[in-house]
């Protein structure tokens, strides 16, 4: 009896030991969600292109596990968001989520992923997931809404600026954009304050009541097309030679610039990423990026491939035991990594820290328009304290 036991604890050891070498061998699943069609596609696939860039330089390997990164294509619909994720978590058993950009979609997977107690390193700027949604599983490597203007408006104030117009989208990111404005200067020093709708064809009535001697300055929260169409029709005005013109977060993100005017020369930003910034790290990211897919890399390829980095390190950090989920959190809450712009990491709401630079659009020798890189903001905080 005793023998007999004892072989039958051997075989049994033996077992548990080749089911470990197993799934040793079995790929780290992530599922990689990001509109790649519709509207936002144009942000979203050289996003998605930069966090295969990360991955690569990885070999696709981390703690001797292959690394599978699987797709899906929310669309920017929130509907189409929650039934991708469910697929990526429930059929292809993901250990851990890398995705999206559209806060209606990043809302509406929020609730499930804290559910389904799946990892989320998120690169959607919605304020709340660090706040009425904030979970641990939700990690958010994107400044938020808050964080990307507050910073901005400061530096303007400690700059000269005391009076503002203020101009952007009728939607939560100008919306928030302009609280964190007014939290800065005052509502008293916002001249006028004034919401657009998304993809406004003529500015002509906002930019008519703009009176350059009643103010130091305009802050313009809007993206994609109204950017360029904003910035001409501001010139177009004469208030480019009369007012300075700074846009929010990633107004001037050197994707977009080729498709900005002439008239975007001098047109101000503070965001987390300058491509012209002279650093190891920084060349090495735009010479691989170009090499890879033949552009040029802005800030949503920044936060895609930094958001890389920062779950390659904490999967590193455990030997890629992706399944132990309380490890790879507690990994992930303490990674810093030094990136292209610096230092970034994860504050304690789990939400994006990392440096600013005040940016200026300027033509670069080639004629072509570039960011130069200016002052050095460290180490952004989102202010929670100021927005709950």
């Amino acid at each position: 009896m005793r023998l007999s036991s004892f072989i039958a604890g051997i075989g049994l050891c033996l077992f548990g030991l080749s089911m470990a070498a197993a799934s040793a061998q079995e790929p780290i699943k992530i599922g990689v969600m990001f509109p790649l069609t519709g509207p936002l596609a144009g942000q979203a696939i050289p996003e998605r292109d930069a966090i295969k860039q990360a991955f690569g330089e990885v070999g696709y390997m981390i703690g001797g596990r292959k690394v599978e990164l699987i797709e899906a294509d929310s669309a920017g619909r929130p509907d189409t968001g929650l039934t991708k994720v469910k697929a990526l978590v429930e059929r292809d058993h993901v250990q851990l989520l890398l995705s999206e950009l559209v806060s209606s979609v990043g809302a509406a997977i929020a609730p499930y992923v804290t559910e389904q107690k799946i990892p989320w390193v998120s690169t959607v700027a919605l304020s709340a997931l660090t706040r009425s949604l904030k979970s641990p599983y939700i990690f958010r490597f994107v400044p938020s809404s808050y964080q990307y203007s507050y910073a901005p408006a400061v530096w303007a104030k400690e700059h000269g600026w005391k009076k503002v117009y203020f101009i952007g989208w009728n939607a939560p990111p100008g919306r928030e954009a302009y609280e964190a404005v007014k939290k800065v200067f005052g509502a008293e020093n916002v001249v006028d304050a004034m919401f657009t709708n998304v993809g406004t064809p003529d500015f002509a009535p906002y930019l008519a009541k703009m009176d350059p001697t009643k103010a130091d300055g305009v802050v313009v929260a809007m993206w994609g097309v109204d950017a360029p169409r904003i910035t001409q029709q501001y010139a177009e005005y004469g208030l480019s030679k009369q007012m300075p013109f700074m846009g929010i977060a990633s107004f001037t993100s050197e994707e977009l610039l080729g498709d900005m005017p002439p008239e975007s020369e001098g047109v101000l930003a503070a965001y987390t990423y300058c491509g012209t910034l002279d650093t190891p790290e920084n060349r090495k990211f735009v010479a691989d990026y170009n090499k890879l897919y033949h552009a040029v890399p802005g800030s949503y390829q920044y936060m895609g491939y930094m958001a890389a980095k920062m779950v390659i390190q904490a999967l590193k950090d455990i030997n890629g035991k992706a399944e132990d989920t309380d490890a790879f959190l507690a990994a992930l809450r303490k990674v810093k990594v030094n990136g292209p712009m610096g230092e970034t990491s994860f504050d304690d709401h789990q939400g994006m820290v990392a440096d600013y630079y005040v940016l200026k659009v300027v033509k670069g020798p080639d004629g072509k328009l570039q960011n130069s890189c200016g002052e050095r903001i460290p180490q952004v905080k989102d202010p929670y304290e100021l927005f709950p």
